[in-house]
């Protein structure tokens, strides 16, 4: 009795051993997140566990890029807080070459806004975009397979942050299913029967341009990726 007992209490503990090796959780500090690729024209700047990152003259968004891609299912959870009146807040993960899942290629630092957008049109990603009440719109979250070609569309009526406040956001992939949710309250969920298999993360932030120049910046901190496949 004593040896089957034993026995039981092995096979329980390794299986909690294979369970924490399957989830793991990677942080990653703001000094890790300035180590990012950036795009387009910006800066960064760390303050203590905060990384800044805003727009300089003649920007038309300013990009940070994971140097991993990640696999499969995972959780990314961060707190942002929007700094100028015009910072539209964009998340894009899952972000790859089409033809090779977890590959990207960057274009050229010295690309052109519309050599940007067509490396941006062209990639596999999803998108999630809030904050964005100066360019006029609402939250929306899409899956984009080419230029001419979204697996899903979804918008919000109404704008779900605020100008100098601190959110939480968490963006979860499982399987077939993606949810996005901000200060715990969730406002997307939606079945993607084809889902992306690999990818980059890519935070996004944008001003506004024409008559009225207002360049975008952003604070973000306490970034985990919890991978669990």
């Amino acid at each position: 009795m004593i040896r089957f007992l034993l026995l039981i209490k092995i096979a329980l503990f390794a299986s909690a051993q294979t369970e924490l090796k399957a989830q793991e959780q990677i942080t990653i500090t703001a000094r890790e997140l300035s180590q990012w690729a950036t795009l387009d024209k910006g800066k960064t700047s760390i303050d203590g566990d905060v990384l800044i990152f805003e727009e300089t003259a003649g920007a038309d968004g300013f990009f940070l890029v994971s140097p991993e891609a990640y696999t499969g299912n995972y959780v990314i959870s961060y707190k942002v807080k929007a700094m100028s009146e015009s910072s539209v807040l964009i998340t894009l993960f899952s972000a790859s070459q089409p033809a090779n899942p977890g590959d990207l290629n960057l274009p050229a630092t010295d690309s052109s806004p519309e050599e940007f957008w067509a490396w941006r049109s062209n990639m596999q990603h999803y998108n999630l975009t809030f904050n964005n009440s100066s360019h006029g719109l609402s939250p929306f979250f899409y899956k984009n397979l080419s230029p001419l070609s979204r697996g899903f569309y979804d918008r919000l009526p109404a704008n779900i942050a605020t100008v100098g406040k601190w959110h939480t956001v968490e963006i979860g992939k499982k399987a077939s299913r993606l949810w996005f949710k901000i200060d715990g309250q969730e406002y997307f969920n939606v079945q993607d029967c084809d889902p992306l298999k690999a990818g980059h993360l890519i935070f996004r932030i944008s001003g506004t341009t024409g008559e009225k120049v207002i360049l975008a910046k952003a604070a973000i901190k306490d970034l985990t990726i919890t991978l669990d496949n």
